[in-house]
């Protein structure tokens, strides 16, 4: 019972030291990381290096893994783009293994980790938020991690000599068992790098001989696909392909590996010579697992992007769904807000076509049901993106991003507010023909409006807020030569006055609409700026709004 304690309280301490690392490297690396993503991912070399320069940073794939599916579903990334970065996050995950298998078994422990975790959590304690403070929690998990290592050496060692694992990995049943133990593991720690590291401290103790921990490691590599799948229940379509990117790479790749343990070990063996010791070989392991891996997907990478874009179509047709925004983003505020900017933009391209279909297409196709149900299209995203809003509130904000959410909202609710103008203007679009004058001024009211929806597109690569403010004032003046013209006609009752009244109901609603659009527009213009200045974001967000329909 006491070993049982001591292994608990070991793996305890290396998963506090695990998670305390990960984040503090996660902040101390900051914009180096987005820049990274977004910047060094243009090719197979550059994507595949960047995610291993980026797992290797921050020690942990599964970070990795949340942020490239929060990258691409912000648009900031492709999915050609992150498949590569997952690749390269695979064969960086395994650099923690041989920080494990080299210092872990090399120093001593205590020795080094007491000064560490002390200046770690001075640094922590006394500068807060910072990037100093950030590296000095990074310092304190590397010393916990360490802890946990060496209180898991001395329960292994002593194990060896209790329970009798020699005949482990000898047959294939116990091989196929042992992988599955390395899958639960990760399962439950969600971790692979955490899983393997128990691993090799296991074999290095005398647990188990080196052939079950390499199974072990194959089964690690399989589980941590767990993670991924975990992060895209209800997510969206690109988060769901990019993380069954992460599974098809491990799944394939161990599946290849089983019947091949005994090979690659011995190439592993050959390379490393005589004198290399249990714990280095099984790290070597795990990097030439995770190398043949890349050498049998990189081919493959094409057919693989071209069927995951085939998956979840039916998600992406759905108008009425969120495309860009889920939990996968909600923790990383400049992602959260690029991918809020972009369904904002989505909502503004569905009430601009609105608009244009109640009050300028005299040929519409579209029954008043089906302007309905476009309308509540627009209802529903609103409201999606207004919850997304409120859950990114609880999380917090950096101050220069605290004004993005009201703003947002202020945009939700004049998109909401035109959406509803333009199911008016369908009902009270006056039957009666204007005389001749009036009509010619409607008319160029009308043209001046479907320049006015175009030049209010913010995606647009010409957009320009201030042009837009002389077009809306053009449209006013027009409006209310419009509206006298009204007046003066029902006045000298060569309008009937009930026809006068519902074509002055009929403007009105009209005008109000593109008094909303140009007030979302202006905060359009505002959050197109933030995103210019997000390092990586601006182009990649513009060409993937530009490839939709």
């Amino acid at each position: 019972m006491e070993l049982i304690f001591y292994f608990a309280g070991g793996v305890a301490l290396f998963l506090l030291g695990m998670k305390l690392l990960t984040d503090g490297l996660k902040v101390a690396a900051g914009d180096a990381l987005r820049t990274l993503l977004s910047k060094w991912t243009s090719g197979i070399i550059r994507g595949i290096l960047s995610g291993i320069l980026i797992t290797a940073l921050v020690q942990s794939s599964s970070a990795v893994i949340f942020a490239t599916v929060g990258f691409v579903n912000a648009g900031l990334l492709k999915l050609r783009q992150a498949v590569y970065v997952i690749f390269g996050s695979n064969v960086g995950t395994t650099f923690t293994g041989w920080i494990v298998a080299f210092v872990g078994f090399k120093l001593d422990l205590q020795l080094i980790s007491m000064p560490v975790l002390a200046i770690g959590m001075f640094l922590w304690l006394t500068s807060g938020g910072t990037k100093r403070g950030a590296f000095g929690m990074a310092a304190a998990g590397f010393s916990v991690f360490f802890l946990g290592i060496d209180i898991l050496k001395t329960t292994f060692e002593t194990m060896g000599g209790v329970i009798p694992f020699e005949d482990l990995g000898s047959g294939w049943l116990d091989i196929i068992i042992l992988v599955f133990a390395g899958m639960v593991l990760t399962t439950l720690m969600q971790s692979s790098s955490a899983a393997l590291a128990i691993v090799i401290t296991a074999v290095a103790g005398g647990l188990v001989p080196l052939e079950a921990a390499a199974a072990m490691a194959i089964g690690a590599d399989i589980g941590t696909t767990s993670t991924a799948l975990f992060a895209v229940f209800g997510a969206t379509s690109n988060a769901k392909r990019t993380a069954l990117a992460h599974v098809m790479f491990n799944v394939v790749n161990g599946l290849f590996a089983i019947p091949l343990i005994g090979i690659y070990l011995s190439i592993v063996l050959w390379i490393g010579g005589p004198g290399m010791s249990v714990e280095i070989t099984v790290a070597a392991f795990h990097t030439f697992l995770k190398i043949v891996g890349l050498c049998i997907m990189i081919p493959a990478s094409g057919w693989m992007v071209r069927f995951l874009e085939r998956l979840f179509v039916k998600d992406d047709k759905d108008e009425a769904r969120l495309k860009y925004l889920d939990e996968n983003v909600v923790e990383t505020p400049f992602m959260a807000v690029g991918a809020l900017v972009m369904e904002s933009k989505r909502i503004g391209r569905k009430t601009r076509k609105l608009l244009r279909k109640s009050f300028l297409d005299d040929h519409v196709k579209d029954t008043a049901l089906k302007l309905d149900m476009r309308r509540q299209e627009i209802s529903r995203l609103n409201m999606g993106t207004a919850e997304f809003i409120s859950t990114v509130q609880g999380v917090g904000m950096p101050d220069h991003l605290e004004h993005v959410l009201p703003d947002a909202l202020r945009v939700l609710n004049y998109f909401e507010d035109a959406a509803d103008r333009a199911m008016m203007g369908l009902s009270l679009k006056p039957k009666s023909k204007l005389n001749p004058q009036s009509a010619k001024i409607w008319d160029d009211i009308r043209n001046t409006y479907g320049i006015f929806l175009g030049e209010a597109d913010s995606e647009t690569e010409g957009f320009n807020i201030d042009q837009l403010h002389e077009r809306l004032n053009e449209l006013e003046k027009k409006y209310q030569s419009f509206k006298t013209k009204l007046l003066t006609e029902g006045a000298s009752n060569t309008l009937p006055v009930r026809e006068m009244v519902a074509w002055l109901d009929y403007g009105s609603t009209m005008r109000r609409s593109w008094d909303q659009l140009y007030k979302a527009a202006r905060y359009m213009d505002e959050f197109n700026q933030l995103i210019e200045r997000t390092p990586g974001s601006g182009p990649e967000l513009e060409e993937e709004l530009q490839s939709e329909d």
